[in-house]
């Protein structure tokens, strides 16, 4: 059992009685004790909804947002993770927002002088006091440098970073305790998510990280007359500092401001959606959370991404895999989706696959005979993700990140263009992908490289051959198993035949200390023959250790 004790520090032991005030106060005490923590005395036990009214996903997320920070993030992760969490869920946690009050100029100005190691005048010719935004891990301030290039600042929360890493410490110790004592959440392996999500966390905290992200999409959309990437001014950026170009346009749900300026909407939508698809299907590095306060159209009608605090990254493989589910739904392939989805995921229990066969044509048929433009993605993706979750189907993070951004720039491109259809305009790009990955110089390229894959194979099995050989030679080869729940009863079975070489050692010495007595063998003790006696005294003292050992274990 794990008690909530001072046995790390002060700050954390408070945290700790922090949350777990929170966690009852909202009615959720008995996932604590179950576990496995002894709550302390002095627990706050209040009741937030006495009508009754609230649904449990409602106080989830007020419970998030009482938390803090972390939390909140937390939270809004999984509000991308319909294969771990319930539709109804999802929609709250989607409601999350970094309601955070700013801090004050004098605590940005400092971050930045200390950061920068300069005075912020040496730097900056202006700097707007009030912030242009506040979030959770930091916030910004227009700014114009020495050189007269606007800006934009942002400026890490001061104490935010140590704020987040005991909070991490907390929910990672806490995984670890429901892994242990709640079976049924192993399946989800609540602590290797908590160690990603940590892993974000720490990335996002370092802003020299999101000036790598930006200079990289820079240079995968040079060229490109439709999108504009904000440069990054590294002589005012460093870990808590970001400086980089401002960008003046319009937001995405300023339809009218948008129209006023001659700008095609439809257009645009298609232009948004394409960069997406390129991110994903050429690059392989995509903006994670292209919502609409994250896009910015020009007034020339050049699309502006910005916060490129969370980015995802695919490899060959997904993206393929990504193109056969694209495609799987556009050609209403069940079992194509279903391969697609199994061969990505985590599944570690038997399915019964034809019932999953049948949830899944039972979905498209709602489908059949609709047109491609007429066809929601986000529906259709969702009521997926339904039947992924039903199954305890568990999708990689990277693969439900890239989902979610296409979800989401979906919703975008609906904004802006009620007849916007995603699919219609990924169709170019996996036909693409598909035309290549057929290309007979793309297989044969595959097949050289399988074919010298499976040379350096064989190279290899003589090598091993030899050494398999030696090792039996010298009577050094040992195999291991390592097999669930066996060790038990391998344990046992030690111990069984560790008691039957004892007992035949015992019946060995009696029969040979019988035979010697019998044969008069010298030296005598007391007219017997002395080795007889000591052998018999010796079985006499194991065999009455042997049966006080059974007697103790309870086993007869």
């Amino acid at each position: 059992m794990f008690i909530i004790q001072l046995s790390s520090t002060y700050h954390h032991a408070k945290r700790y009685r922090q949350i777990m005030n929170v966690l009852i106060k909202y009615g959720f005490g008995y996932i604590v004790e179950k576990a496995g923590i002894i709550l302390p005395k002095g627990i706050k036990r209040e009741n937030v909804d006495p009508t009754g009214k609230m649904t449990t996903a409602q106080k989830v997320v007020m419970m998030l947002q009482e938390l803090g920070p972390t939390f909140v993030k937390l939270g809004q992760v999984l509000s991308t993770r319909p294969d771990l969490i319930p539709k109804d869920y999802i929609e709250e946690l989607k409601k999350l927002q970094d309601n955070v009050a700013p801090f004050s100029f004098k605590e940005a100005k400092n971050q930045m002088e200390e950061d920068l190691g300069d005075k912020t005048d040496h730097i900056f010719l202006s700097i707007e006091e009030k912030p242009l935004a506040a979030a959770s891990i930091g916030q910004v301030h227009r700014a114009v440098l020495k050189n007269g290039q606007e800006v934009v600042v942002k400026v890490r929360r001061p104490g935010i970073d140590k704020i987040i890493t005991a909070d991490l410490e907390i929910m990672l110790n806490l995984a670890r305790l429901a892994e242990k004592h709640i079976p049924e959440v192993r399946i989800y392996d609540p602590v290797g998510k908590i160690e990603e999500f940590a892993d974000a966390m720490h990335k996002e905290l370092d802003f020299t990280r999101e000036g790598f992200n930006i200079d990289k999409f820079r240079q995968n959309f040079e060229g490109d007359e439709t999108i504009y990437v904000p440069k990054v001014f590294w002589e005012a950026t460093a870990q808590k500092i970001l400086t980089i170009e401002y960008i003046k346009g319009y937001k995405v749900t300023e339809l009218d401001e948008i129209t006023n300026n001659n700008l095609d909407r439809k257009q645009v939508a298609v232009n948004g959606a394409k960069a997406m698809m390129k991110q994903i299907f050429i690059h392989g590095f995509f903006h994670a959370d292209p919502h609409p306060g994250n896009i910015i159209i020009r007034p020339d009608g050049k699309i502006v991404f910005i916060d490129f605090g969370i980015v995802g990254r695919i490899d060959k493989y997904t993206k393929n895999k990504l193109a056969d589910l694209i495609i799987g739904i556009i050609n209403k392939d069940t079992k194509k989706i279903i391969s697609v989805l199994l061969e990505l995921s985590q599944v570690e229990q038997e399915l019964n696959i034809s019932e999953i066969e049948m949830d899944v044509e039972d979905l498209l048929d709602r489908y059949y005979g609709k047109d491609l433009k007429n066809i929601d993605m986000s529906k259709l993706l969702s009521e997926v993700f339904a039947i992924v979750a039903k199954y305890k189907i568990i999708l990689p993070s990277n693969f439900t990140l890239l989902l979610k951004s296409l979800i989401t720039i979906e919703g975008v491109g609906l904004e802006l263009d009620p007849d916007f259809n995603i699919f219609e305009t990924a169709k170019p790009f996996v036909n693409k992908m598909l035309h290549e990955r057929y290309n007979p110089q793309h297989l044969l390229k595959t097949a050289v490289s399988t074919l010298q894959e499976f040379n350096k194979s064989v190279m290899l099995i003589p090598k091993l051959l030899n050494g398999l050989y030696q090792r039996t030679k010298i009577d050094s080869m040992k195999i291991d198993f390592d097999t669930r729940g066996t060790s038990k009863v391998i344990s046992e079975l030690n111990k069984m035949v560790n008691r039957l070489v004892f007992s035949l050692i015992v019946a060995s010495l009696i029969i040979g200390s019988s035979l010697i007595i019998q044969a008069d063998v010298e030296p005598f003790l007391l007219h017997y023959p002395l080795l007889g006696v000591v052998g018999f005294v010796t079985a006499g003292f194991l065999g009455v250790w042997l049966i006080a050992s059974i007697i103790r274990t309870g086993r007869m």
